[in-house]
Formats: C-alpha cells, structure tokens, sequence
C-alpha cells in the first residue's frame, strides 16, 4: 500500500504541474507530454497496486506452517518484518509539500556564477531584423546580434527585452533570463549590460525598450571579458511569465 500510495501522489503531482504550468520551472516546454505520459503511467500502476491489495487483502499474510524450517519472520526482538513500516508513508510528505510550496525558478542566485554569455559559433545567415518600433527579441537573439553580426542589424533600432536583474559590476544590475539545454539542473544564464537604467533590485522582473550601444562592457572574471549593451529609453515592472525560461 505504501508503493501504491507513493505512485499515485508522485502521479497526481506531476500531472497537475504539466497541467497548470509548474512543470516550466524545471524543465523545457517540449517535456510536457512525456510528464503527462509518465504521469498516467504512475497512477495506473498506483491504483492497480491499491486494488490489488483490496482484492487481495489476505495475500501480505505469510503463511507461518508454510515457512522452511529455521526460518523466522520476528527478529527476537518482537519486530514482525512481514510488512513494511507505516514510517514508510512519511515518504509521501515531500510530495505533499511540494503541491504545496512551488519552488521558484532559477534567478539572480544561479545567475551570479555565470559569465551570461552564449557561445555563437556563426552569426552568418541571420533573417533580418522584424518589422516594428521597438522590436521584441531574446535576450540571446539580442546578444547574438550584438557581438558577433557583422551587418549590424540592431543599428538604429528600437527593441524590446524581457528579463530579471541580476547583480552586475559594483552598483550596477544586468538583464538576465536564463536558459535550458534540458532541465534546471543544466540552466545558464544569458545576460545584456544595462545603460541609463534606474535601479533595480535583485529578481525584480521587468520589460525594457532601447538601443543598442556598440561598445560591450567588460565582465569582471567572465569567461569572455565583453557583454553587449542596451541604452534603457523605457523601464517598466513586469510579472514572471509564463515560461520563465529562454
């Protein structure tokens, strides 16, 4: 029944969290399905395990005459150990929790280690720039463009970005959103330099509009000593959206 019950809670869960959105503080976007699928799996082997032992409720009952000679079930100790121990249900406790209390997703914490830079192998090839005043980009498509696009397509252009701040040079934040290759144990951060931006505090999330200034910043201790810059023109708070990540 401990079995059983543990599946079916890990079931019922991972099915809500892939339903209402949670799932998106761990993993990508692409991995829905499979919870869902992995999901339904756990709650019909939970419920086929919960019904079973109802068919059966006489079955976890060893038959004492049937044993081998020498062969004792109590320890001497008046511990019976034909059944597990009811402390097992406690290992239900931090899945309760967690339909609970929702861990955040990855922020300023996790970012603080990271250069923020990704690594572009080529800028060649890339579409021009969408039409509009200011055009919305990535966090990533912005610094793709900026430091390695020798066209230079973000030349007097407006764009818009969307991220979190996290602690830059001394007195100072950068826009940050982070990234997954899979899930949130392998996220990394993507970060653009700010100019003119009033302060922000740390996992504060906002929505700037500006222009790209073509001088990077250089990043203390980072791998790459040169971040691309945007001139704030607009800053405005925004909510969390609904996929956190890039």
């Amino acid at each position: 029944m401990t079995q059983s019950g543990l599946l079916l809670v890990i079931g019922v869960i991972a099915s809500v969290a892939a339903v209402n959105g949670i799932y998106l503080n761990f993993v990508k976007p692409a991995l829905q399905v499979p919870i869902l699928v992995a999901s339904a799996v756990l709650l019909l082997l939970g419920a086929y395990g919960v019904w079973e032992d109802r068919r059966h409720p006489d079955d976890d009952e060893p038959d004492r005459h049937a044993l081998e000679p020498g062969v004792v079930l109590d320890d001497g100790h008046g511990h019976d150990h034909s059944r597990g121990p009811r402390v097992g249900w406690l290992l239900v406790v931090p899945f309760l929790l967690l339909g609970v209390v929702v861990p955040p997703p990855l922020g300023s914490y996790s970012a603080a280690a990271d250069s923020g830079l990704v690594t572009v192998t080529s800028a060649e090839g890339l579409p021009p720039l969408a039409a509009g005043d200011p055009v919305d980009l990535t966090l990533a498509e912005f610094q793709g463009r900026a430091l390695y696009d020798t066209t230079r397509s973000l030349e007097n252009r407006r764009v818009r970005l969307v991220g979190f701040a996290s602690p830059g040079r001394p007195g100072e934040w950068v826009l940050t959103r982070m990234s997954l290759n899979c899930c949130a144990a392998d996220g990394f951060a993507v970060k653009v330099a700010v100019e003119d931006a009033p302060p922000v505090p740390d996992d504060e999330w906002v929505e700037v509009v500006g222009t790209w200034k073509p001088a990077p910043l250089a990043v203390p201790g980072g791998v790459d000593p040169e971040l691309p810059v945007l001139v704030i023109e607009d800053l405005s708070r925004t909510a969390v959206p609904e996929n956190p990540y890039e």
